[in-house]
């Protein structure tokens, strides 16, 4: 165990803990109007560890969706981590399956935000890093979700104050930073706008539509960026060559 990297790491999420901190116990607070005992809402977040999806799947449950609705809406919410896998995919496969399957339950928006950098600088310790952004976190949230719930049993009500903002503050806070490319740009756009248009469809149909539009959008943007980095490339390379025989011959006194 390196001390000193689970420091780092740790130090590294402490800002994503403060932000986290409230979106965990409104979390909290609200499962307990939704019937869930302060156990089960705890071991809920103890477990899961996902956010949006355990507010998307409250609001749902509130609003008696069906047990399909709710799984496929989740799914769909949390299709984004196959995105945050494949990124991390790469610094992660020499680790034993043990390893990575711990590191893979603690891959949230956050820790993604908070390691990615580090995880593609550091071999040697980079998993000591990971490993104390993502305790860090994860112990916050099961400590915020068990303190909501408290709080929820005894405020019924409490779901009625509007405090669900605090996830939307949360991920603005993640979000923002990280939409610096056009691709992601363009993702954030397309899916803002098509989340508006849409966002009278029952059970949040239009936050999933959005979703996938979004990373549709930011995916042909990407495989634009490729196909004009690619014409680039070979524009160069002809000019090189051009100049290359522009040389010779001008050498052998052709021109």
């Amino acid at each position: 165990m390196n001390k000193k990297y689970l420091l780092m790491g740790l130090k590294a999420i402490f800002p994503l803990c403060i932000g986290g901190f409230p979106f965990s116990f409104i979390v909290g607070a609200i499962s307990i109007s939704v019937g869930m005992s302060i156990t089960e809402s705890t071991f809920w977040s103890f477990t899961v560890f996902a956010g949006s999806a355990q507010m998307v799947a409250l609001g749902l449950i509130q609003s008696s969706a069906s047990i399909l609705i709710i799984m496929l809406t989740t799914f769909i919410i949390n299709l984004r981590h196959v995105l945050y896998s494949a990124s991390m995919a790469e610094y992660m496969k020499d680790y034993s399956f043990p390893m990575r399957a711990l590191m893979s339950f603690g891959l949230t928006d956050e820790v993604y935000a908070a390691t990615i950098d580090e995880m593609k600088l550091n071999k040697g310790n980079r998993h000591w890093f990971y490993l104390g952004a993502m305790g860090g976190f994860w112990f916050t949230w099961v400590i915020a979700n068990f303190l909501g719930a408290i709080v929820g049993s005894s405020f019924p009500e409490i779901a009625n104050y509007g405090l669900d903002f605090a996830m939307v503050a949360a991920f603005i806070a993640i979000v923002i930073p990280q939409v610096k490319t056009r691709e992601c740009i363009t993702a954030a756009v397309v899916a803002t706008i098509t989340g508006i248009l849409l966002s009278g469809l029952p059970y949040s149909l239009g936050l999933v539509i959005a979703a996938c539009t979004g990373v549709f959008a930011g995916y042909r943007m990407d495989l634009s960026t490729e196909a004009m980095q690619k014409e680039e490339s070979l524009l160069t390379g002809q000019q090189r060559d051009d100049k290359y025989i522009e040389i010779k011959a001008s050498n052998e006194g052709i021109i």
